[in-house]
């Protein structure tokens, strides 16, 4: 097995995980309890892959060659009852080779990969790419009626193009998870991030739109619903 092939415990859900992201998980199932034990007293890893959107569809084995992205658990949260609330964080991408027995869960051996090698300058996308982020943040939280304080306090967002593209991508939350899910297999970081900024562009008109009208449909009287993300 070479350096960058491994065997991982799979866990499917309805969620595409991004490299850097932090997701927290609700541990319940018994099978998944036991392999957060199992990883727990391993190396904390695992591997999450998403599980297809159609109904009825991806309760079995995600078909070989799925793209999935390794995580850390870096929180336990044991609960009474045997249940748990974890966080774990992005780690590298993988590409599911062939599936191992033995485990009531999914276990798999799996080739991690990056992005190819890039000599780009993308200076003016990450510049781009940030202002958009902001401004969509702060129109989302506007329709949200989130407090006015709450609009100022913007995560902070890496320099690096490839971590930037990976994390501002999991934070998009109304696109569908097929459409993260080619961000996520992507292996040229400038595509990625100039997708990514194609996504913000549409998304920030919306917001904005939005929010404008809310703002005039509060301010003349009438206190319109605010609209559903």
């Amino acid at each position: 097995m070479s350096d960058t092939t491994r065997v991982i415990p799979i866990f499917p859900l309805e969620l595409v995980q991004f490299p850097g992201a932090l997701t927290p998980l609700h541990i319940f199932e018994p099978r998944y309890r036991k392999l957060l034990k199992d990883v727990l007293a391993k190396d904390k890893t695992f591997g999450i892959t998403c599980r297809a959107e159609e109904p009825g569809i991806g309760t079995g084995e995600p078909p070989l060659d799925s793209v999935g992205c390794t995580v850390e658990v870096a929180v336990v949260q044991e609960l009474p009852d045997g249940r748990s609330n974890i966080l774990c964080v992005g780690g590298t991408r993988f590409r599911l080779r062939g599936y191992v027995e033995g485990e009531t869960y999914l276990q798999a051996e799996v080739e991690l990969f990056e992005d190819e090698t890039a000599f780009d300058d993308f200076g003016w996308e990450i510049l781009q790419v940030k202002g958009l982020f902001e401004r969509a943040l702060v129109a989302g939280r506007k329709l949200k009626e989130e407090r006015e304080s709450a609009e100022m306090e913007m995560p902070d967002l890496p320099d690096d193009a490839q971590a930037l593209s990976f994390i501002v991508a999991a934070y998009l939350q109304d696109i569908k998870l097929s459409d993260k899910q080619e961000l996520l297999e992507m292996v040229d970081t400038g595509e990625r991030l100039r997708r990514v900024h194609k996504i913000l562009s549409e998304l920030v008109v919306d917001y904005e739109r939005r929010a404008a009208m809310k703002k005039i449909s509060r301010s003349n009287g009438h206190g319109g619903k605010p609209p559903e993300l």
